[in-house]
Parts: C-alpha cells; sequence; structure tokens
C-alpha cells in the first residue's frame, strides 16, 4: 500500500481506545483518547468509538473528518481476527484511503520488538499472547474473549472478585476487604447483589481487577489468591510461546506494572516492558517496516 497522507493509528480495547495521528515519519499530529472498541462485544459501540477518535484527531490536527479519504486506518484492536466482526466494523467507518486492520496484540507486538522477533503477552480487560518469528509469520495463544479465556485479564480477575463477593453474600465463605471493595463498587451499579448481573460486561467486570490489586498488596489472602492464580495462568500462556532463551518475552497492558515482577519471578527469566506502545506498531506495519499480521495456520478448535 503506497501511502499518500497521514496515518491513523488505533490501539482498540475493551475498556478503552486510543488513537494518534501521525506523518510517515512518525511525527505526531495529534493524539485522542475514545470508549470500549471490540466489535465482537458490541459492534455499534465499537465503531461509534472509532468515528469519535478519528473526530476528535481530525479537529485536534485541524482536518476536516469529512477528509477521512486522505488519511489510512492502520487499526490493532480487540475482536479483528473474527473475520465478520472485521468487515462489518470496517463497513461502519468512514472511507479511508485504506484500511490495515491486526490484533492489537500484534500490533502491541510489533511496538515492543520494533518488528523483531519476540514474544508479548498483553494482559487488560482481555488477554493474548503473540510470537513473532523470524520469516514474518506470528502465532496467537489466548484471546478466545472473556467467556471461554482470557486467562488472568482484568476480565477474569474482576469475575473472581465477583464469585468471591457473592459467595460471602450467601454466607459460604467469610467477607473480608476485598468484598467490601467490590460491594462499594458495585452498589455504584445496583442496590442489591441480584441487579448486579444483568449490568456487568468484561470492561465492569474489568475495572474490579484494580480492587483486587490493591487488596492483594495489602495482604488479604482471597485477593492474593486470586492474583496469584491470574499470574499462573499468564505464566503457563508464556511457555506455551515456546521462545528461545534469545529471544525477548514482553508484558504490555493495563495490568502489567503489577504484574511484571510476579511473572517473571514465576518463569525464572526477565520479562520487559515494551520499548514502544501499538501505535507505533501500527505505524511500523502501514510503512512497510514491520510485517503486516500473517498467522500461521495451526490445527486449532
Amino acid at each position: 500500500m503506497t501511502l499518500d497522507g497521514p496515518i491513523l493509528c488505533v490501539d482498540a480495547g475493551g475498556t478503552r481506545c486510543r488513537g494518534r495521528l501521525v506523518a510517515v515519519d512518525g511525527a505526531v499530529l495529534a493524539e485522542a483518547a475514545g470508549g470500549p472498541c471490540n466489535p465482537t462485544t458490541d459492534p455499534d459501540r465499537a465503531a461509534a468509538s472509532l468515528r469519535g477518535l478519528w473526530a476528535d484527531c481530525a479537529q485536534a490536527a485541524g482536518r476536516d473528518a469529512a477528509a477521512a479519504a486522505q488519511v489510512t486506518l492502520a487499526l490493532g484492536g480487540a475482536g479483528l481476527s473474527v473475520a465478520s466482526a472485521r468487515t462489518a466494523l470496517i463497513a461502519a467507518l468512514p472511507p479511508f484511503a485504506g484500511v490495515l486492520a491486526m490484533s492489537d496484540g500484534y500490533a502491541a507486538l510489533i511496538g515492543a520488538a520494533g518488528g523483531a522477533p519476540a514474544g508479548l503477552i498483553i494482559a487488560g480487560t482481555g488477554v493474548a499472547a503473540h510470537r513473532l518469528f523470524a520469516d514474518g509469520t506470528s502465532i496467537e495463544r489466548d484471546g478466545w474473549g472473556w467467556i471461554g479465556g482470557d486467562r488472568g485479564s482484568g476480565a477474569w480477575l474482576g469475575q473472581r472478585a465477583l464469585r468471591h463477593a457473592l459467595a460471602a453474600a450467601d454466607g459460604i465463605v467469610p467477607g473480608d476487604a476485598l468484598t467490601d471493595a467490590v460491594g462499594a463498587a458495585l452498589r455504584l451499579l445496583a442496590p442489591e447483589p441480584r441487579g448486579w448481573i444483568p449490568l456487568l460486561g468484561p470492561d465492569r467486570l474489568g475495572a474490579l481487577a484494580p480492587l483486587v490489586l490493591a487488596a492483594a498488596g495489602e495482604g488479604v489472602a482471597s485477593a492474593r489468591a486470586i492474583r496469584d492464580r491470574g499470574v499462573a495462568h499468564l505464566a503457563a500462556l508464556a511457555r506455551a510461546l515456546e521462545l528461545a532463551d534469545t529471544e525477548p518475552l514482553f508484558l504490555a497492558g493495563g495490568l502489567a506494572a503489577a504484574l511484571r515482577p510476579l511473572l517473571a519471578e514465576r518463569l525464572g527469566r526477565s520479562v520487559a516492558a515494551p520499548a514502544r506502545d501499538a501505535l507505533e506498531g501500527c505505524r511500523l506495519v502501514a510503512i512497510g517496516a514491520a510485517p503486516a499480521e500473517r498467522v500461521r495456520q495451526e490445527a486449532r478448535p
């Protein structure tokens, strides 16, 4: 793809999306943030978030939002590995000059290592792990979504915290500081526990994860058990990448800062912070400095 204008780089996740309008050389023209953007969870909201993100970037850069045809969209997003969701989302967007779509984890992997072979786990509302091989192909592990996978994610931690709080409400386990924190947060949504469940999806469950991490840091046993089980899931995911000892492993996402030292200790190897972010990964793919996502064909369900 020949680029004749700027690139709108987007990192779209289940809780929020970020956009950066850049020149081909990487000069930043504008930045903006938006709401949740996972087309497999809520396609209409995902499209609205991206349209709003483009409008905000265009305004900040002094451009006409109606002139999307002069801009290339490089989109790294949760849920884009589902072809039908990806097609429907792109159809609902303004007519950009071109669209390069990839998973959010792959965009983060390219940003983390600058397009060099490496492994990355992205742990935010959801979880996915990626490995880039020297031949430009990649593999993905997990990324199944909050119902079937995302083990160790923010939504996973939040769901376990919710279950612990409801077990305490039933008198099955004793209440503690974690149940108090979860109850206080969810009573802002509905006054009674039976009113919480219909209102909870992965983004709202993910918003409970900081409560788990804070309580674990304060020594609350239930929170530590949830956190440590989450780290064990991430460690198993890292091992499934089968990285060579010389290949770096990165951890990115909203949970990374809190979990990186725990994951490194469990794995017995270095786990690095990404050198650059997923937005830069989108730009590198768009300009051809890194390969487009080509997932190896594997016998997966």
